[in-house]
């Protein structure tokens, strides 16, 4: 094992971290493995010196040093080359990479650009962005870890103003096989990165990792999608996931949106006189269409009485048994003079007419037991039978009429 000496007693001016590595390693390469695991949980921050912890092997601070040195000169203009001396580990080389963009960060307070403007005011400070997940090789991630970049990028465009910092900003997020492949194009030997601009990194990483046949990937699943049940605009948005790939004209991209629609924008569609040409005026009358449909429904389903239940009507007194004049004899029933009386009874109010049907009840004289046809108290009484005196079965109940308003009534609005 190499001699282990804190940034203390080897290096002057550095600034002294107080975390410390946090075991031994066994090899150089578990060295640079331990020591790169605890700048990715501790970020460096731009510092003119570079930020040392303790128990660093005491071989490595010549190339700490080194590459932070080298970021220093090249945010001021006064190195050119990126190659920092480093040793045959890929791991060495991301933990050098992010001394030097401590450096670069540092050099970029001190370029003759920001010296020699005062007459300009200060740029904002950008914007605080979370930090882009690690870059693992998986295919569908990589679509947006690059947006993610790109937006880090575009919101602090001082700090990435050349290709340098942005190549190492994205190299340190890579991990898993991406971290792998990114080893290949590190020259072990100088430390330099064969990438001289970002549009080739960016090039080089999506031929490794991005799908080879995008386009035939995004038709399969811009032909599978349906709305279903989703919203118009949120199904117009995944839409537009999959066609922006294919860049398809206006009249496909209609046929592909009606076809993947429900059932009830395919009707409402239907009822249409002209439909617009552009997709962009297309889709704006579908989601009206859509917010509309989704209105009616709720309100033709929405219940007509809010208020508290009515009370139950009251229950008819029970009809006397028939009987005789000399006693309780079987014999012809007698009614009493008003019962005989000609008097017509008056239409029963529907809410009355509902509450005889549902409790089994005469619909004369509201008793129960027998049917209006057979009710004594009706002004032409019948002869009863045992038939006709058993209890009728229940009345079918009345399908509530629905008031719902065809779809089709959209197309008049």
């Amino acid at each position: 094992m190499p001699d282990q000496t804190t940034s203390s007693s080897s290096a002057a001016g550095a600034q002294i971290s107080r975390t410390n590595i946090p075991a031994q390693a066994t090899s150089i390469e578990e060295a640079w493995r331990s020591f790169y695991a605890l700048i990715r949980a501790t970020p460096l921050q731009p510092s003119a010196f570079p930020t040392i912890f303790g128990g660093v092997l005491s071989q490595f601070l010549g190339l700490i040093y080194g590459a932070h040195n080298t970021g220093v000169s090249t945010a001021r203009g006064t190195h050119t080359n990126f190659d920092i001396p480093m040793v045959g580990t890929g791991t060495a080389a991301l933990t050098l990479w992010a001394y030097y963009n401590q450096g670069y960060q540092h050099g970029l307070t001190l370029s003759p650009l920001t010296q020699n403007t005062p007459s300009h005011p200060p740029s904002a400070p950008a914007p605080k962005l979370h930090e882009p997940e690690d870059f693992d090789g998986t295919r569908a991630k990589l679509s947006k870890f690059m947006t993610k970049l790109a937006l880090v990028f575009f919101s602090d465009p001082t700090r990435y103003a050349t290709d340098a910092p942005k190549i190492s900003y994205a190299a340190s997020y890579l991990s898993g096989s991406a971290a792998d492949w990114f080893e290949l194009h590190l020259n072990k030997a100088t430390g330099a990165i064969r990438f001289t601009t970002y549009e080739a990194f960016v090039r080089a990483l999506k031929n490794a990792h991005d799908d080879p046949d995008a386009r035939a990937t995004a038709e399969c699943k811009l032909h599978n999608l349906k709305q279903s049940n989703k919203d118009c605009s949120a199904y117009h948005a995944q839409f537009c996931t999959y066609a922006t790939t294919l860049n398809y004209d206006d009249v496909t991209k209609i046929s592909f949106f009606s076809n993947g629609g429900n059932q009830d924008l395919k009707t409402v569609l239907s009822y249409q006189a002209s439909l617009p040409k552009t997709f962009g005026e297309f889709v704006q009358l579908c989601i009206r269409l859509d917010n509309r449909a989704k209105q009616l429904r709720s309100q033709t389903h929405r219940p007509a009485h809010t208020g508290p239940a009515p009370a139950p009507w009251p229950a008819p007194a029970p009809v006397p048994a028939p009987g005789t004049a000399s006693g309780t004899t079987p014999g012809a029933m007698e009614l009493s003079q008003a019962d005989r009386s000609p008097r017509k009874r008056g239409p029963l109010s529907p809410e009355l007419r509902k509450y005889r049907q549902e409790n089994h009840l005469c619909m004369y004289c509201g008793g129960s037991g027998h049917w209006a046809s057979v009710c004594p108290l009706s002004s032409k009484p019948k002869r009863v039978n045992a038939a006709q005196t058993a209890s009728p079965p229940p009345p079918p109940q009345e399908e509530p009429a629905t008031s719902e308003k065809p779809l089709y009534e959209l197309a008049k609005n």
